[in-house]
């Protein structure tokens, strides 16, 4: 293990911090399963929402999901529902989120209680019946100091997900076939072990080579501590059309990739994050789902 490597995911970057919201931590578990409990108890997936006998028609609930940073997230949490974290809300009163919430929320938890932890970019498999089917998806990876490994965490698969989707992945556990981090996604296509066409979100026509690059970039990025939201786009992975994929820039990618294979390497992931092109800048191109298209400012 790199000397630093851990220190370094111990502690909450601009997006994972609580800011004036420490104070909620207070009397946080140790354990990650009740940690992952108690995020289950405070989001609520905007895809997943009829699942809970929720039909949000409300436009600002609606777009809870573009909050950038977990500050902004408790904030809201708080305004609908000021008691403990620990305490969980019916999903009516939790907040609206993405998977991306969860995995930040989580991580934020971990990091506060000096557990090494990180968001991972990539795509699931255990969304759907189809085997060659890899969902865009957004998990947390945590260090287990007894097992000495990290281990793939989604807290976005509760008991209701669970049942009425049919997923059956062990989600404090996953495998990496059952999550794919970008990396791996990417060397799967390239390779031809696996057709780019089946990641993605195929359910609104966004998917393929180009995809896996936008998520390899979020993943870079989510390495670095900069947790942005899984539909900014920004540098090689911002082309108008969007899925743009000029053939001189492939084999930059593949070895960025193979730099994302080793992500216990921090010394060289942090370097490949300051090249060109792949840092995030302080103005962004973001697909929000409620207001589309828009530049968004945004401070890591």
């Amino acid at each position: 293990m790199q000397p630093g490597l851990l220190a370094y995911y111990r502690a909450n970057g601009k997006a994972t911090d609580p800011g004036q919201h420490a104070h909620l931590y207070a009397g946080l578990p140790l354990e990650v399963s009740a940690l992952v409990r108690s995020v289950q108890g405070l989001i609520v997936d905007k895809d997943f929402v009829g699942l809970y006998g929720l039909a949000l028609a409300d436009r600002d609930r609606l777009g809870e999901v573009d909050a950038r940073y977990l500050s902004n997230i408790l904030e809201r949490l708080l305004a609908k529902d000021g008691r403990p974290l620990l305490q969980a809300r019916e999903p009516a009163a939790r907040f609206v989120g993405s998977c991306r919430d969860y995995a930040l929320l989580l991580c934020s938890m971990l990091r506060h209680l000096g557990i090494p932890a990180r968001i991972r970019f990539g795509f699931a498999t255990y969304f759907s019946k189809n085997p060659d089917s890899y969902s865009d998806h957004c998990v947390c990876e945590y260090w287990d100091e007894t097992q000495r490994r990290w281990l793939l965490v989604d807290a976005n698969v509760d008991p209701v997900v669970k049942s009425k989707v049919g997923v059956t992945a062990n989600e404090l556990d996953l495998s990496c076939d059952e999550f794919l981090v970008a990396s791996n996604a990417w060397r799967l296509a390239r390779s031809g072990q696996a057709v780019p066409d089946r990641f993605g979100v195929p359910s609104i026509g966004i998917q393929g080579l180009w995809f896996i690059r936008g998520s390899l970039l979020r993943d870079l990025a989510a390495l670095n501590k900069v947790e942005v939201l899984p539909w900014d786009y920004w540098g090689l992975a911002d082309r108008m059309p969007i899925d743009a994929l000029p053939h001189e820039e492939m084999p930059f990618l593949d070895d960025l990739a193979a730099v994302l294979a080793s992500s216990d390497e921090l010394a060289a992931i942090q370097a490949a994050y300051g090249r060109d092109g792949l840092i995030v800048p302080a103005l962004i191109r973001s697909f929000s789902p409620l207001h589309g298209q828009t530049e968004i400012e945004v401070r890591y």
